[in-house]
């Protein structure tokens, strides 16, 4: 029982929708010794406690409505930075891109709701002390999508894209909003929505947040400009 000495004083809050798996996270989690500061369905609740009880580790939930659960991510990441992040999310919702997203979000651990107590445990204990633990299955999709990434023929990242809608996610990938997008190419606000617009399923991504990551995997943003004749 080292490590449950070792974690005395824990404090960890969960933000989780669905009542069932909140009441078997607290069970699981202070079964082993850990103090559950806070554990919510509502969003803001949680925040507001992360604010007054000052855990460790955030457990937050990947299934909200919309992208409620990633724009939590970044919202506690931004307001409260010492607490370390977990992301729980179902296996049916789990895939690369929202792997990707979720760690640029700002968390260190990824969970999959039906994960066995002892991952649970090991994750939190595993975040709390500093380590990145994505689980054994998420880290090896990770490992793949970087593979494939890097295995793409040709000399121009994302092929698929015109060399102008290519330029506009360069500079999306540099973090240049809309306007200065558009100043940088001499083209209308509404042009650059339209071309991003355009992109993002060219590129199989669902935000602007997914295509940074992806075009940054890619190493698109170090690329030059005007790779191409820059058309339309």
């Amino acid at each position: 029982m080292a490590g449950a000495v070792q974690d005395v004083g824990m404090r960890v809050v969960v933000i989780e929708s669905i009542p069932l798996i909140l009441g078997g996270l607290r069970s699981a989690l202070e079964g082993d010794g850990i103090t559950v500061a806070a554990a919510t369905h509502d969003p803001q609740t949680g925040v507001r406690a992360v604010r007054q009880e000052k855990p460790d580790v955030v457990l937050v939930d990947l299934d909200l409505p919309g992208r409620a659960g990633t724009r939590l991510l970044q919202q506690l990441r931004r307001q409260y930075p010492a607490p370390r992040l977990i992301a729980s999310v179902s296996p049916e919702r789990d895939d690369d891109s929202l792997l990707l997203t979720t760690l640029l979000a700002g968390a260190t651990g990824y969970l999959l709701k039906t994960a066995e107590t002892v991952d649970l445990l090991r994750t939190v204990r595993a975040v709390q002390r500093g380590y990145v633990t994505l689980g054994p299955r998420a880290g090896g999709e990770l490992s793949a999508l970087l593979t494939r990434l890097a295995e793409v023929d040709g000399t121009l990242p994302f092929p698929v894209l015109t060399d102008r809608e290519r330029e506009v996610l360069r500079l999306v990938s540099l973090g240049y909003g809309n306007r200065r997008i558009a100043q940088e190419l001499f083209i209308s606000e509404k042009t650059v929505r339209n071309y991003v617009s355009a992109i993002l399923p060219k590129i199989h991504v669902s935000s602007r947040l997914e295509a940074i990551v992806s075009a940054r995997l890619a190493g698109l943003e170090t690329a030059g400009p005007g790779t191409g004749s820059a058309g339309t």
